[in-house]
């Protein structure tokens, strides 16, 4: 805070000081007449509510010794005698509370006629109770009793006639207590808020009058005006010395701006010659997919000369299977980064798409860096291949499926009788030739799926219907090994963009690998469920698990975990099943820890 003079602070003082005394005295106003209604409502309720209370307590237990005099009429005598003497001694308790509470004038002859008439009509009852006749009883009830009981009623209302009335009356006044209050708190904070408004309009003016100048400055200085400087005036030595501060921080802004400024040139020139020279095609969008940077590479791939001047992504480069590619990959999709996609500039060139997303610090979207790399010599390497694997198992097919029937003919002792040694050595030669007939099979249906000579007939399909079929395939052998197959819940209306034929052929490949390492009691569960635009799809099982070095390659060629007895089958399933799933544009991956289960999860895209 700047001040002029020591008058000023002293001044400042005061108005602190009379600011605080009015908070006080509204403060002590508004305590002293709370606790007035406090004591108006304590006379309210303490001292009246007893008496109402007592009041309704004894007409109810006089009722209750009319309803024994009633009894005792219609014959239940001991019955009737006991409840009235019962509530005798219930109404003289209430009676004593009422006695003992009297707090207005009326209520002592009221009490003291209570009394009276509560005495004649107990020694009545006497009088009734001693007499044998009904008749009799009937008339000494009907005369006298019934009229007192009557007369004590009415004195008992009127006690509480008299309570009520004064509990309104006290009412009224805590009501008027309670407006006057508020009246004068009203009065007085109005007063007190006028004065400290004026005081506070004082204490500002003369606080913010020295600094005038200074905000002149400060505007000049935000907008990045630093050749402003104040006039070094005032009488105050605080303010001499701000002025002088003030200039000195101009000065040393200035040097700054200058030296920043070559300074990010030099950055700028630094960061441009680093892009240039990388050999990946590289681009950054924005939030709202413009171009922002090319480096030298992009704009030789894509024939450009400008650098991207901030226009979206389809006006300068006009391949809308790459800005696809893009979006995939920068929102999570597992699988488009691996596929490659296919750019014509003159030739045809194949390349990876790799995203990194640069986020502010409440983790929207501010940029997206994009690098392309070229494996055009990766991909005819791996074209082939599969050329060489599919030619290799097509040479394979015709001498197998000849040592396939030869084998069978010796062993149905077509050709000649064949000893029992002879027999298990054939057997074992059959069942290793049926095996390799089935790594041919299955060379040749990855060999089509990764050359895209594998037509995928996609359609509306049913999630449910499509498990619930697959799984079927699977029952009898789940219960003859005693284990437990379970569907968990599938909304009827859960549709997949999938070929029906092809992801039947995944699950059963997945739940088939389940039972093969399952044991008896182990169980294996299917689920389906949707998230965003995605249909997920599981199998999971408690069984023995994948050894952790396993788990990143169990969906490469040839791999086989478990022990050397489990090893069975060509390792081929769990390829040919990810080059089906990435063939749907989805993604499949494993989960599972040794000892615990394995759970296999896959996903495709909603039918829309």
């Amino acid at each position: 805070m700047i001040f002029e003079d020591k008058s000023l602070k002293l001044k400042i003082f005061f108005g602190y000081f009379i600011l605080i005394a009015l908070l006080v005295a509204i403060t002590g106003w508004s305590l002293y007449n709370f606790n007035n209604l406090s004591n108006s409502i304590t006379d309210i309720m303490e001292n009246n509510y007893k008496s109402i209370k007592s009041s309704d307590n004894m007409v109810e237990s006089l009722e209750r010794q009319d309803s024994g005099i009633l009894m005792i009429l219609n014959g239940q005598i001991e019955k009737g005698h006991n409840t009235f003497r019962n509530n005798e001694r219930e109404f003289y308790k209430w009676f004593a509370r009422a006695e003992d509470n009297i707090t207005i004038e009326a209520e002592k002859g009221i009490i003291k006629s209570i009394n009276e008439q509560y005495l004649k009509f107990t020694k009545l009852f006497d009088k009734f109770y001693q007499k044998n006749d009904l008749s009799q009883r009937n008339q000494l009830y009907n005369k006298k009793i019934l009229p007192v009981f009557y007369e004590i009623k009415e004195k008992i209302r009127e006690l509480r006639s008299v309570n009520q009335n004064k509990m309104v009356s006290a009412q009224e006044k805590a009501n008027a207590s309670a407006d006057q209050a508020t009246i004068s708190t009203l009065i007085i904070s109005m007063v007190s808020i006028l004065m400290a408004i004026l005081i506070s309009l004082y204490i500002s003016n003369q606080i913010m009058t020295p600094i005038n100048k200074l905000k002149a400055a400060i505007k000049e200085v935000s907008n990045k005006n630093f050749k402003y400087k104040i006039e070094e005036t005032g009488s105050s030595s605080e303010i001499k010395q701000l002025t002088t501060q003030f200039n000195r921080m101009i000065e040393k802004l200035q040097k700054y701006n200058r030296m920043n400024i070559n300074k990010l040139k030099d950055e700028k020139n630094k960061s441009e010659a680093i892009v240039n020279n990388i050999n990946n095609p590289l681009i950054v969008l924005d939030n709202e997919n413009r171009i922002i940077l090319l480096n030298q590479r992009s704009r030789e791939l894509f024939d450009i000369e400008e650098e991207g001047g901030n226009k979206h992504f389809l006006e300068l480069i006009n391949n809308e299977n790459l800005f696809n590619k893009i979006k995939e990959t920068a929102n999570g999709d597992e699988s488009s980064g691996t596929n490659p996609i296919e750019i014509k500039n003159g030739k045809s060139r194949y390349y990876k798409v790799s995203t990194n997303s640069i986020t502010t610090e409440q983790g929207d979207l501010k940029y997206t860096v994009v690098v392309l790399e070229n494996i055009t010599e990766l991909k005819k390497v791996d074209d082939l291949k599969s050329e060489f694997v599919s030619t290799v198992s097509h040479e394979f097919r015709t001498p197998l499926t000849s040592m396939n029937m030869g084998l069978e003919l010796i062993l149905n002792e077509n050709v000649g009788e064949i000893n029992q040694d002879q027999k298990e050595l054939l057997e074992a030669t059959l069942e290793d030739t049926n095996r390799l007939n089935e790594l041919v099979d299955d060379l040749l249906d990855l060999s089509k799926i990764e050359s895209g000579r594998v037509e995928m007939n996609m359609d509306k399909t049913n999630v449910k219907n499509l498990v619930e079929k697959t799984a079927g395939l699977f029952e009898q052998q789940a219960q003859e090994n005693e284990i437990e197959l379970q569907i968990n819940d599938i909304p009827d209306d859960l549709y997949a963009n999938a070929d029906p034929n092809k992801i039947s052929w995944v699950l059963s490949n997945l739940l088939g690998n389940a039972l093969r390492y399952a044991q008896n009691g182990d169980y294996i569960k299917i689920a389906a469920n949707k998230k965003g635009n995605r249909i997920y799809m599981s199998v999971e099982d408690n069984g023995k698990g994948i050894p952790e070095e396993y788990q990143d390659k169990i969906f490469e060629k040839f791999v086989r975990a478990g022990d050397e007895e489990e090893k069975k089958g060509s390792g081929l399933g769990l390829a040919i099943a990810k080059e089906i799933v990435e063939a749907h544009n989805g993604s499949i991956w494993v989960d599972s820890e040794e000892g615990e289960g394995s759970t296999f999860t896959f996903y495709l895209k909603e039918y829309k």
